[in-house]
């Protein structure tokens, strides 16, 4: 399973980073294994709102414990110990969904399948995209006389801190790299505050590039909202379902958007 957030940690103390290793497996072992060790055993298919309000109480204090261990210690961004934790959530969250505990499908962040293309010596080349959190299904395919293993995306999310018009652009054509390979994937955006202006957000409803784009925060200064969470959380669960239940063509009636 994938935890890029301890991973993170992993790499700062076996590096030494800024001569105070120490003090970050200090902190790795006495707040964030308690906060990882409190998130996993949170049951979150029982999806109701108390569920969810303790999550958000959960992950809130510690965003405050990691705020001030490293304004104390002038750790700055760069360190990515916050973005990290925000690309970790998804993990605590989606880590006992059904499918992907048995198997049928899986959690991962690097060599997405992002399409395929014919390179000068007529050879098949394909391309993969690092995505910041997926569900994914690992499939082979074989070209030819070559087999290769792909990861297929099912739901692709982009993770941001915050989003500025800038990484929007980026994020948008991340987003169609992954839906021009793969159609029917669902990309999104997790961010904690956004910063793309509001005539930006009314074109991405109508062009289609992304599902949708949740917000946890009001700004910077206010906590998480359980509300958005649970939101995120559902719409993940829904495509998981819609993707795995075989929906079926029926006459007369409606051939492509089918009732749920």
């Amino acid at each position: 399973m994938i935890y890029i957030h301890e991973s993170n940690f992993k790499n700062k103390i076996e590096s030494n980073y800024k001569g105070i290793g120490e003090k970050i497996n200090e902190f790795y072992l006495e707040t964030y294994m308690k906060t990882k060790m409190m998130l996993l055993d949170i049951d979150f298919s029982k999806n109701d709102d108390e569920t969810f309000r303790k999550a958000t109480n959960i992950i809130n204090d510690y965003y405050r414990e990691l705020d001030r261990f490293t304004k104390e210690n002038n750790i700055t961004s760069q360190s990515k110990f916050r973005s990290t934790f925000l690309e970790e959530l998804s993990t605590y969250l989606f880590v006992d969904n059904e499918y992907i505990k048995r198997g049928e499908l899986g959690i991962y962040n690097k060599g997405i399948y992002a399409g395929m293309k014919i390179g000068n010596d007529l050879k098949v080349n394909i391309m993969k995209k690092d995505v910041d959190f997926c569900i994914g299904k690992k499939v082979k395919l074989k070209i030819e006389n070559t087999e290769y293993e792909i990861i297929l995306p099912v739901i692709a999310v982009e993770v941001k801190t915050y989003l500025d018009a800038t990484m929007f652009g980026e994020v948008q054509f991340s987003s169609k790299l992954l839906k021009n390979a793969t159609p029917n994937v669902k990309t999104y955006v997790l961010m904690e505050t956004n910063q793309v202006g509001m005539d930006k957000i009314i074109s991405a409803r109508y062009d289609q590039v992304l599902n949708e784009m949740f917000v946890l925060r009001f700004d910077e200064n206010s906590m998480i909202e359980y509300s958005v969470l649970k939101d995120y959380y559902d719409q993940i669960c829904d495509d998981i379902m819609n993707i795995a239940v075989e929906r079926g063509v029926t006459t007369p009636g409606r051939l492509i958007s089918v009732d749920e």
